[in-house]
C-alpha cells in the first residue's frame, strides 16, 4: 500500500440532509462567489459555465414599486370568506354522512354479532348431536351384549361410556344461555346416572350370566332412562332453534331501521351538495377561470398581465397573489434555469442507481452516471467487511477495495479496480482547488504532485453510509472541466452518495440473505440415503436464481422395517430464511412421525397439526408414500402437492391419479391414502412445482412434457434426474426445484 491509497480519505463533517435542497431553493448572496450569485450556471453536460449577468433588473424594480402599492392601506367591506363557508358546509355534510354511516355500521355490527351468536348456537347443536349419539351407542351396545352375549357390542359401548362425560361437559361449555347450560347440566347428570347406575351394573350382570339382566324390569328401566334423555335433548334443540329465530328477527328489524335512516341522511347530503355546488360555481369557478386566463398569459412569458383584485375572501387574495407572482417570476426564472440541470442529474441518479442487486454493478452504474456530467473521474471504494459479509462493519477507519473507476480518459493516476484502499475518516472531503491546498499536498506528497501534473484540480469525496454504518466512499475529481467544485455541489455529491449507499447496502443485504437461506436449506437437506434392499434412489436440488425465492423445497427418504421405505417431498410456501427454517422443522417432524409407522393419510394429518402449532400462518404442500418392495405395493397421499409420476418396467410413463388434498397448515382437513401395485423395476418420480411451472407455459403442457421425457427404459436414475433438470428447469430458475426418483424392486442392469 502506498500513500496514494489515502486520497479517498474524508476530512469534514457532512452537512445536514436537507442542505442541498436549501442551497438550491434559497437565492445565494452575490458575495458568496466573486462575480456571481453563488449558484453555478451549468452547461448542457451539467458543468459550470460562466455566469450570465443579472437578468430582469428593470422588471424587478418595477415589481418592487408595484409591491409597495399593493401593500398600501385598503378599505374594503368585511365579508365572510370561502374557508368559513366551506367549513360550515363540509361540517354539515360530514355530519349527515357520518350519521348515515353510523347507522349502517351499527346495523352491520349487529348483524355480525347475530351471525356469531348463531354460529355458536349451531356449534352447541352439533355437540348435542354428538352427545346424543353417545347415548345411542350406550343403549345399542349394552342391549346387544345382554341379548347375544357377544363382546363385540361392548366396543361402541365402552367408547361411549368413557367419552360421554367429557363430551357432555363440552356441551355445557358451548351452551350460550343460562337456561341452555342448565339443560346441558341435566343431560350430563342423567347420562352419567344412566352409565353408572344402570348400564355398567347391567353389563356386569350380563357378563356374569345373571338372568335379571335380560328381564322385563331391567329392560323397562333402561327404556325409561333413555326416553327421558331423549326428551331432554329435544328440549335443548327446541330452545336453541327458538333462540336463533329470535336473533334473526331482531337483526332484520335493526337492518331495516338502519337502511331507512341512512337513506334519509344520504338524501339530505345530496341536497346540500347540490346547493353548495351552485354557490361554488358562482363564487369560485368563474373567478378561477379568469385566474386561469391570467396564468396562461403568465406561462407565455407575458409578465405585464394583472388580475382584478375583486371577489369574496380568498378569491380577492388570489388576485393579489397572481399580481405578486408576475413580479417574482422574472426573478425566479434565472434561478430555475440554474438549478434545473443539477436537479435533473439527481433525479436520474435516483432512477438509475440500484436497478441491479449486485453491489459492484451498482458502483459501476454510479460511475457511468457521474462521468462527465458531474466529475471527470469517479472512484467507488467498498469496505472489505461489507464485501466479505462475515466481518463486522467499522464506524470509522476501515479497509476498502476499489470496485469501480471511470473517467473521461483511460489513464488517470488513480489506484485501479481491485486495489486495497484505506478509508481514513468518516466525513466528507472538499478541496475546491488542489493547486492551492497546502494541507492536501502535504498529506499526499509525491502522489499529489503526480495528480496535479495530470491536471487534477478539484476533489470531493463523500462517504457511503447506510444505517449509520460506513460501507465505502465515492471520490470525485475534475481535470478536463476547468470549473472547480462549488459548495452546493458538495451537497449534491453527498445526496448522490446517500442514494448510492442505500442501493449498495440493499445489494449486499440481498446477497447475504441469499447465501444464508441457501446455506440453511442445504444444511437441512439429506446429503445421502441408506434405503432398504430393493430400493434405488436418485435426488437433485436446484436453488432459485433469485434470493427471494430460496427456501422451502425439501425431500427425504427413511428406511422402515421390514424392508420398506418412506418417501417424502414438500414445498413450504414462502421464501428466504423463514421458509428454510420451517422446512427444517417439517422434515424433523416427519422423521419422528415415520417411526410411528402411520398410514400416509394419518401422517399428513399429524404433520398438518404440527404446522399449525408453529408461529404465524404457514402453508406447505407435501407428498408422502410408503413403498414395500417385498409386497410390490406403494401407499401414497398428498396435501396440495403436484402428482407423482410412475414409469412401469416396460417404459410406459403416466401421472398417478391421487386425491389432491389441501395444503398443510389449513387445519381440519382429511387426507386419503391410495394404494397402487408396484411391479419390480417400477420407477416413482416425485418433484416440486418449480420443475413444471413456468410463467410462459401452461401447466398441462409442462406435465405432458414431463411424462414424455420419463417414457422409456432408464438404467441410470442419475442420468434421468440430470435429463429432467436440464430439459425442464427454467433458466434462470424461477423457483427452487427438488427432485426425488425411486426405483422399487430389482434394478435394471
Amino acid at each position: 500500500m502506498n500513500r496514494r491509497n489515502r486520497c479517498a480519505g474524508f476530512s469534514r463533517d457532512p452537512p445536514p440532509p436537507a442542505r442541498w435542497l436549501q442551497a438550491r431553493m434559497v437565492a445565494t448572496p452575490e458575495s458568496a462567489v466573486p462575480g456571481g450569485s453563488g449558484v453555478p450556471n451549468l452547461d448542457s453536460r451539467g458543468r459550470s459555465s460562466p455566469r450570465d449577468g443579472p437578468a430582469g433588473d428593470s422588471a424587478t424594480g418595477s415589481c418592487a414599486g408595484q409591491g409597495m402599492r399593493m401593500s398600501g392601506p385598503r378599505t374594503r367591506r368585511a365579508r365572510v370568506g370561502l374557508v368559513p363557508l366551506t367549513a360550515v358546509a363540509g361540517g354539515l355534510l360530514a355530519l349527515l354522512i357520518g350519521l348515515a354511516f353510523t347507522m349502517l355500521l351499527w346495523s352491520i355490527i349487529g348483524l355480525g354479532e347475530s351471525a356469531a351468536a348463531d354460529r355458536r348456537t349451531e356449534t352447541a347443536l352439533a355437540q348435542a348431536r354428538t352427545v346424543e349419539g353417545l347415548v345411542v351407542d350406550l343403549e345399542t351396545g349394552q342391549r346387544g351384549f345382554v341379548i347375544t352375549g357377544e363382546k363385540q357390542f361392548l366396543e361402541p359401548w365402552q367408547t361411549a361410556r368413557t367419552t360421554f362425560s367429557g363430551q357432555a361437559q363440552e356441551l355445557v361449555r358451548l351452551s350460550t344461555t343460562p337456561g341452555q347450560r342448565t339443560l346441558a347440566q341435566q343431560i350430563r347428570q342423567a347420562g352419567e346416572s344412566l352409565i353408572h347406575d344402570y348400564s355398567i351394573p347391567l353389563v356386569a350382570a350380563a357378563g356374569r350370566g345373571d338372568a335379571r339382566a335380560r328381564g322385563v324390569q331391567s329392560t323397562l328401566e333402561g327404556k325409561r332412562r333413555v326416553d327421558a334423555l331423549r326428551k331432554q335433548f329435544d328440549r335443548y334443540d327446541s330452545t336453541q332453534e327458538t333462540l336463533i329465530a329470535a336473533r334473526e328477527s331482531a337483526a332484520n328489524s335493526d337492518a331495516r331501521e338502519a337502511v331507512v335512516a341512512a337513506s334519509i341522511g344520504l338524501t339530505g347530503s345530496m341536497l346540500l351538495i347540490a346547493t353548495f355546488a351552485g354557490y361554488v360555481i358562482r363564487a369560485v369557478v368563474w373567478p378561477v377561470r379568469k385566474a386561469a386566463g391570467v396564468a396562461s398569459r403568465l406561462a407565455d412569458s407575458d409578465l405585464s398581465v394583472r388580475m382584478p383584485e375583486t371577489g369574496r375572501g380568498e378569491i380577492g387574495q388570489l388576485g393579489t397573489a397572481f399580481n405578486t407572482m408576475a413580479c417574482s417570476l422574472a426573478e425566479s426564472r434565472e434561478q430555475t434555469r440554474r438549478t434545473h440541470l443539477r436537479l435533473e442529474l439527481l433525479y436520474e441518479v435516483g432512477i438509475v442507481i440500484g436497478t441491479t442487486l449486485d453491489a459492484k454493478q451498482t458502483a459501476q452504474e454510479l460511475v457511468r452516471m457521474l462521468v462527465p456530467r458531474f466529475a471527470d473521474f469517479v472512484t467507488v471504494d467498498l469496505a472489505l467487511p461489507a464485501l466479505l459479509i462475515d466481518e463486522p462493519l467499522a464506524d470509522h477507519g476501515a479497509w476498502a477495495r476499489r470496485v469501480a473507476l471511470g473517467g473521461v480518459r483511460d489513464d488517470p493516476p488513480l489506484d485501479p479496480v481491485g486495489s486495497q484502499i484505506t478509508l481514513a475518516t468518516a466525513s466528507a472531503t472538499f478541496v475546491p482547488d488542489l493547486r492551492t491546498s497546502s494541507v492536501w499536498q502535504a498529506q499526499h506528497g509525491q502522489e499529489a504532485r503526480t495528480l496535479l501534473d495530470y491536471g487534477m484540480h478539484s476533489l470531493i469525496t463523500a462517504p457511503l453510509y447506510s444505517r449509520r454504518t460506513l460501507v465505502g466512499a465515492v471520490g470525485l475529481w475534475r481535470a478536463e472541466n476547468p470549473s472547480p467544485f462549488a459548495e452546493d455541489e458538495l451537497s449534491d455529491a453527498e445526496e448522490i452518495a446517500a442514494k448510492a449507499a442505500v442501493a449498495i447496502d440493499n445489494a449486499l443485504s440481498y446477497a447475504r440473505e441469499h447465501d444464508t437461506a441457501l446455506t440453511l436449506q442445504r444444511s437441512m437437506l439429506p446429503r445421502s440415503f441408506n434405503p432398504p434392499d430393493g430400493i434405488e434412489i436418485a435426488h437433485r436440488y436446484l436453488p432459485a436464481s433469485d434470493a427471494n425465492e430460496v427456501g422451502g423445497d425439501w425431500y427425504d427418504v427413511a428406511a422402515m422395517p421390514p424392508d420398506k421405505a418412506a418417501l417424502a417431498i414438500g414445498d413450504v410456501m414462502g421464501h428466504g430464511i423463514p421458509a428454510a427454517a420451517v422446512m427444517g422443522q417439517m422434515r424433523s417432524t416427519l422423521r419422528a412421525l415415520v417411526r410411528m409407522d402411520l398410514p400416509p393419510d394419518q401422517l399428513l394429518h399429524h404433520l398438518d397439526q404440527a404446522i399449525q402449532d408453529l408461529d404465524g400462518p404457514i402453508l406447505a404442500t407435501c407428498l408422502y408414500g410408503v413403498c414395500d418392495a417385498a409386497a410390490n405395493r406403494c401407499r401414497l397421499a398428498r396435501a396440495g402437492h403436484p402428482p407423482p409420476a410412475l414409469i412401469t418396467p416396460d417404459g410406459t410413463a403416466h401421472l398417478i391419479d391421487l386425491p389432491p388434498g389441501a395444503p398443510l397448515g389449513i387445519g381440519g382437513i382429511s387426507y386419503t391414502t391410495t394404494e397402487i401395485p408396484i411391479a419390480p423395476g417400477t420407477v416413482l418420480v416425485l418433484y416440486t412445482d418449480g420443475l413444471v411451472e413456468a410463467r410462459e407455459h401452461d401447466l398441462d403442457e409442462r406435465l405432458e412434457e414431463l411424462t414424455h421425457l420419463l417414457a422409456g427404459i432408464h438404467p441410470s436414475l442419475d442420468e434421468l434426474a440430470d435429463t429432467l433438470i436440464n430439459r425442464l428447469a427454467p433458466t434462470p430458475a424461477q423457483d427452487d426445484i427438488a427432485l426425488l426418483i425411486v426405483r422399487i424392486g430389482t434394478a435394471i442392469p
